[in-house]
């Protein structure tokens, strides 16, 4: 019988990681972290404490760039209230499936883990996005609709699609 070549070994090893990843739809630098800390992949936590506390309900009044209106509570609700309404404004630019859906979803579940109120406590960025500067004021208050309208205009400026973005951040640790 042959010898195991160890590089071999661990790309099979590492990819199959990122596939059980991706199919679940974690984070793959987490994923990664959580074997070498001997935890499941899939136990999510955040990468710094996120500041702020529980997202407030509300509406924006229609004031959300892209005419978001009051549909899905778009001042930031519950994170599966946001990230469902990150996976209806993502349909617009045809990234609610698939890979599109699931690497933009890892950006923003390894950033904010989809809270509006999210604040970095080593920097300035704050929300969904996890951004330093916004469309205003409301940016920085937990405005969902805007929030993810921004990030959806950023990803696709930058980037073009949100797997470009994520392996971006997969090498950078940010995007």
């Amino acid at each position: 019988m042959g010898q195991v070549d160890g590089k071999a070994l661990a790309a099979v090893a590492a990819g199959s990681v990122f596939t059980y990843a991706g199919i679940k739809g974690y984070s793959i630098p987490k994923a990664i972290q959580n074997i070498v800390q001997g935890q499941p992949p899939g136990q999510q936590t955040q990468a710094y404490p996120i500041t702020g506390g529980a997202p407030q309900g509300g509406s924006d009044g229609g004031s959300a760039p892209g005419g978001v209106g009051s549909a899905g509570n778009p001042a930031g609700g519950s994170a599966a209230a946001n990230q469902a309404l990150g996976k209806r404004l993502a349909a617009a630019y045809g990234w609610d499936t698939g890979a599109q859906w699931n690497s933009l979803n890892n950006i923003v579940m390894s950033e904010s883990g989809w809270n509006a109120r999210a604040a970095n406590p080593t920097s300035d960025a704050r929300g969904i996005a996890q951004k330093i500067t916004g469309w205003g004021p409301d940016y920085q208050e937990g405005n969902a609709a805007q929030q993810i309208h921004w990030l959806l205009t950023y990803i696709r400026g930058r980037y073009g699609d949100p797997v470009a973005a994520w392996q971006f951040h997969l090498i950078h640790g940010w995007y």
